[in-house]
């Protein structure tokens, strides 16, 4: 396995709220923190205040050195973990690529698809950098809002190589967040990016007010969806079954603190675009923005995705969201699978 070096510092790069999470846990454990934020405010914030001032403000980030240069954050670094917004995933390993060794351990935390090329996130990352077999996806139910405040979760992280899973498995878990090593990192991938479109359809459905059993079959016919994606591209049934899938599609389609259900919800009620809703709540609907690479794919894999489409209908205004409903219920009858 490769062994985690306790004196060398760990980069984080992102500090969103999932970096301010991740970068508040690896102190708790003990570890050097190097946090690259894209705000040069930020990162004087952190150092001075120890508090991001953007992201989770009452995290506490004592000992955490902020940086908004990112040849500083990796210096010296043991491992790389990528935790930005799916569209600056690329930019970050164009970033790192001439500054860490080529057997630097990196993973990917950021869920959804490289927008430039509509490749998995671990492919765009992988073309930039080099060396497949040191570069992990991590997924699972992790709402940043639980984890900076030590409530228990869990998530899965995935490699092709099983030593570099192992290590990401030991560095990030903790006595509150327990981490399963898998082979699998493009069923995780997939899993990951699905998920927010689905939690998008079920916000529609909440903000419909057709209840909670029209919430309940999306989820379940959602997770055929990406099963039937993963298995198409290579994934695994039993990741679709684990933490990254049925884990995190549950958690994004019920929890509170999802942006893609809150966007769904404020589309139903308000019509509202996904750029006015993003320039509005100062975030990211990655489910809007990995919708047709996802789409593509599937039409490329020859897989039927039709709440996927259904929700791409929606979001372009070619159907209301009573057409929708009728669509998807009038289907043709078929065989549950």
């Amino acid at each position: 396995m490769t062994s985690i070096d306790a004196s060398a510092p760990v980069a984080v790069i992102g500090a969103g709220s999932f970096g301010t999470a991740v970068s508040w846990m690896l102190r708790q454990s003990g570890y050097e923190v190097n946090l690259w934020c894209y705000d040069p405010d930020d990162a004087r914030a952190i150092n001075e205040t120890a508090h991001n001032p953007s992201f989770l403000s009452d995290c506490d980030l004592a000992g955490v050195r902020a940086t908004s240069v990112v040849a500083e954050a990796v210096k010296n670094c043991q491992s790389v973990i990528i935790v930005t917004p799916s569209f600056a995933v690329v930019d970050a390993a164009l970033g790192i690529a001439d500054v860490i060794s080529s057997e630097t351990p990196v993973v990917i935390l950021s869920k959804g698809i490289d927008l430039s090329g509509g490749k998995l996130l671990l492919d765009a990352v992988v073309e930039e950098i080099g060396n497949r077999d040191r570069v992990a996806v991590l997924s699972g139910p992790n709402h940043a809002e639980e984890l900076s405040r030590g409530a228990y979760a869990g998530a899965t992280v995935a490699c092709s190589n099983e030593s570099v899973a192992e290590y990401f498995q030991n560095l990030i878990s903790n006595d509150f967040f327990r981490v399963y090593v898998s082979n699998d990192p493009v069923g995780v991938s997939l899993c990951g990016a699905s998920k927010n479109v689905i939690a998008i359809a079920c916000g529609i459905t909440r903000g419909a007010g057709f209840g909670d059993n029209a919430v309940s079959v999306l989820i379940t016919r959602g997770l055929a969806e990406i099963v039937r994606l993963a298995e198409a591209c290579g994934g695994k049934l039993s990741t679709c079954m684990g933490l990254a899938g049925v884990g995190d599609l549950n958690a994004t389609c019920n929890s509170l603190h999802s942006r893609n259900g809150m966007y769904g919800e404020a589309f139903a009620r308000e019509g509202v675009s996904v750029e006015d809703y993003e320039k509005r709540r100062h975030m990211v609907v990655e489910g809007a923005h990995a919708l047709e690479p996802l789409l593509r794919l599937g039409h490329e894999k020859g897989v039927e995705l039709p709440i996927m489409e259904m929700v791409k209908k929606l979001l372009n205004k070619d159907v209301t969201i009573e057409e929708a409903a009728a669509g998807l219920m009038g289907r043709e009858l078929t065989k549950e699978r």
